[in-house]
């Protein structure tokens, strides 16, 4: 969640100009306005091997900022008080789950996530015209392990019969998420002449391609524990693919909010400046150099 809201202010301040033309436009306004082709189309982003005309200088540009929050991802943003994402470390959190006839309390220790800044760019582009931004993102292995955890949980099928289980269990976790795709689109509003820019809306389409799940200590570590860990796997794949539109407003209701409050009261022109000011002086195949220092395993 964190990488998103990361990703959804980068899609905002990268959205810089969508003013008609009859209004009064800020030379960023004028300058992207001239770079976007008759359907009003920017393409942010492009890997090197694409073929770009030269009238698309921007989307080198683009590319350097995004491989620089890439190499930030280690150490995170502390000013704007989000943690290093590369990896995610969370040293205890609880999960509790009660739906259908499963009830269960999950404490988990020195949970680690991995990967989030591994990721391919399939599209990112501006539209100047409807204020929108397309973005689809490629996540080949995210992997999460946890040293440690304890869980109690009830299966309860019929109670009233008698036809219940309760049973304890811990282990460690090994769970790994395959070809993770994060696409959809964001709509956005500038402010005319001075102020903060607003994400209006978040649109997200998440698709999993695969899971492979080594829980062990779940009902021993045997057969039952495997047998388990695969209904887990398919169990998943299917929640997160099936379920579009609910998980799409979650993300929606979780991200907007604090997005816009964080781009509240400061200038979306100066954060524009600021963005296309950081390859000034540099070139395209410039090594990418970040004031980052990543910090220690603190559980090695």
């Amino acid at each position: 969640m964190r990488f998103l809201i990361v990703l959804a202010g980068l899609v905002a301040i990268c959205a810089a100009g969508t003013l008609p033309k009859e209004q009064f436009q800020h030379p960023l306004e004028q300058r992207l306005l001239q770079l976007a082709d008759p359907n009003g189309d920017i393409e942010l982003f492009n890997e090197p091997e694409a073929v770009a005309t030269p009238r698309f200088v921007i989307s080198w540009q683009v590319r350097r900022m995004i491989r620089k929050l890439q190499k930030q991802m280690p150490c995170g943003w502390p000013n704007l008080g989000i943690p290093p994402l590369a990896p995610v470390r969370v040293t205890e959190a609880n999960l509790d789950l009660k739906r259908g006839i499963v009830d269960t309390i999950n404490h988990i220790f020195h949970l680690k996530i991995a990967g989030l800044d591994d990721f391919k760019i399939n599209q990112f582009k501006l539209n100047v015209i409807s204020s929108k931004i397309t973005f689809d993102f490629l996540f080949s292995n995210i992997d999460t392990t946890a040293q440690k955890y304890e869980t109690d949980t009830l299966i309860d099928a019929l109670r009233q019969l008698g036809l219940s289980v309760e049973y304890e269990g811990d282990g460690s976790i090994l769970f790994d998420l395959i070809n993770l795709r994060i696409s959809g689109t964001l709509k956005y509003k500038l402010p005319v002449l001075w102020g903060s820019a607003k994400i209006l809306s978040l649109k997200t389409n998440i698709e999993l391609g695969a899971v492979d799940s080594d829980i062990s200590g779940f009902m021993g570590n045997g057969k039952i524990n495997a047998v388990i860990n695969r209904q887990l796997e398919n169990l998943l794949v299917k929640v997160i693919n099936n379920n579009q539109e609910s998980i799409s407003d979650i993300i929606e209701d979780a991200i907007v909010p604090r997005v816009n409050q964080v781009l509240k009261g400061n200038d979306f022109w100066t954060l524009v400046d600021l963005i296309f000011s950081s390859s000034e002086g540099e070139n395209e195949d410039d090594p990418i150099v970040v004031d980052c220092v990543p910090p220690a395993d603190p559980w090695a």
